[in-house]
């Protein structure tokens, strides 16, 4: 009798647990709920920005969660004229669109048209931060085949890196020797049913090492963008070195035993200008330690103290410890997105912003373009990377520069000119494209010249005013272009 008893009561534990226990899913459920995503795309010419690159097509992966969005990574669903979803052996393909995108990050959100999709499909449910060492799983669509592909890993590194797509970025990311080839990108990386991050390529230089976006960057996406509108990874905005060397930490005045790395430079209009100064000793963030290489616990990793930032969301309070003149202060700072200019980042889905006037060709310098054949020059590269580090005072809102001439008699001798930094026109500083704009359009009725002037070249530009308007029309319908400036760029931005 008592056998029985305990017998019964094990079985009652047993269904108790399991009901309490998340059910995840099998191999197979991830299977068919794993897409192959192709993308026409279409990126503009930015040497002729009122023109578009022939269309080419990408492959990508792409996997469920909930609310039948589609989960996958930014860089394979960008510049798109038409996305199609493939599921698992199945040929017809779906129309779907992009519902939500965050280049900072290279995530993205799809939603298949067709309600008859998502039928018997599982979302799949995310997991954590996997342990070194652990085996994991990484499913996807690489080039080179029509079916899924599964392949497996060890996980080797958690850690801080560059994300390839906007370039500009680094967050989390963690490296594993699983196979992730171009196509695989966006597929679920797996560990005991759960998904543990998003495959991409992080290192274009790289061989045989896959990584993966973790699961903390993709929450806070998700939840990001639950008011309809994505803001962005909030940065500190603070330059540091380490203080490993203990002779400087005795010269600093640090206690024995207070770890913590230096500020050398904070970033104006960013969460700490204000609360930061040049010459702190940063010791905690979020009451966690920081030690002299600037490194703080996370689960069993030491990483970048800038993972407190980054897990969290612009608006969010930040709470600090510095050093500062012999005393501890704790402090907390309201964090914003980064204060650099979207022209630091790689752009996509949009069309560049130009102005032609007199066959000149004017555009605002960013990164696509100076990473645009014969465009690293070492003027536009000190213009776009160190001008705001060496001389923060003289930084315009754009760099502004002629980027080609049309050739035509209005601007003849000019035809060769590229790349000429617009300083002033007519004396007056050019702070932007759309600063240019208006003061071409309200020059004076007795205006004779237009005058461009560079603080990087020693001859201006001279223009005659009156037959430049006059054979505006003529040098736009010679080269056929629709529009003589595309300024709606900048009118989104400031509506936003």
């Amino acid at each position: 009798m008592f056998h029985s008893k305990a017998k019964f009561y094990f079985v009652l534990v047993c269904l108790w647990n399991a009901a309490l226990t998340p059910v995840l899913a099998s191999p197979d459920k991830i299977e068919q709920s794993v897409f192959r995503i192709t993308n026409y795309q279409q990126s503009p010419n930015w040497q002729s920005p009122w023109k578009m690159k022939p269309t080419n097509r990408g492959l990508g992966s792409g996997f469920l969660i909930q609310d039948n969005l589609i989960l996958t990574n930014a860089h394979v669903v960008s510049d798109s004229r038409i996305l199609l979803v493939n599921k698992i052996s199945n040929p017809e393909p779906f129309l779907a669109d992009v519902v939500a995108i965050a280049h900072d990050s290279d995530l993205a959100l799809l939603k298949v048209r067709d309600a008859n999709f998502y039928q018997d499909l599982t979302p799949l449910e995310l997991g954590g931060i996997p342990e070194l060492r652990s085996r994991v799983r990484a499913y996807g669509y690489p080039m080179g085949g029509q079916e899924l592909s599964r392949t497996e890993g060890v996980v080797s590194r958690i850690e801080f890196g560059t994300y390839v797509h906007p370039g500009i970025d680094s967050h989390l990311l963690i490296q594993t020797d699983s196979a992730i080839n171009p196509g695989n990108s966006g597929g679920p990386v797996t560990q005991s049913g759960r998904v543990i991050g998003v495959a991409f390529q992080s290192n274009l230089r790289l061989n045989d090492v896959g990584y993966f976006i973790p699961v903390p960057l993709i929450t806070r996406f998700l939840s990001d963008i639950e008011d309809g509108k994505y803001e962005g990874v909030p940065e500190i905005g603070i330059e540091t070195s380490s203080l490993v060397n203990r002779h400087y930490r005795r010269y600093l005045g640090l206690p024995e035993n207070t770890s913590g790395i230096l500020v050398d430079r904070v970033i104006p209009h960013s969460s700490a200008d204000g609360v930061i100064l040049s010459g702190d000793v940063l010791t905690k963030i979020e009451d966690k330690q920081i030690d002299a290489a600037g490194m703080v616990r996370y689960g069993e990793q030491q990483v970048t103290f800038f993972i407190e930032a980054e897990n969290r969301q612009i608006g969010d309070l930040l709470k600090i410890q510095v050093w500062r003149k012999g005393k501890f202060h704790n402090l907390s700072l309201s964090l914003k997105a980064p204060p650099f200019g979207a022209e630091m980042r790689n752009s996509y889905d949009e069309l560049p912003e130009y102005l032609i006037f007199g066959g000149l060709v004017f555009i605002a310098l960013n990164r696509n373009y100076i990473h645009s054949p014969g465009n690293l020059t070492p003027s536009l590269a000190y213009e776009h990377w160190y001008r705001e580090l060496e001389r923060p005072r003289t930084r315009r809102d754009q760099v502004i520069l002629i980027s080609r001439v049309l050739p035509s008699s209005v601007n003849s001798g000019y035809s060769n000119l590229r790349n000429f930094i617009v300083t002033t026109l007519n004396g007056k500083s050019v702070n932007s494209l759309r600063d240019l704009d208006i003061m071409l359009k309200e020059m004076p009725p007795d205006t004779l010249h237009v005058v461009f002037e560079s603080e990087w070249q020693k001859m201006p530009l001279v223009l005659d005013y009156k037959k430049s308007l006059e054979q505006q029309q003529s040098v736009l319908e010679r080269y056929g272009i629709l529009r003589s400036s595309n300024l709606s760029a900048l009118q989104n931005k400031d509506s936003q």
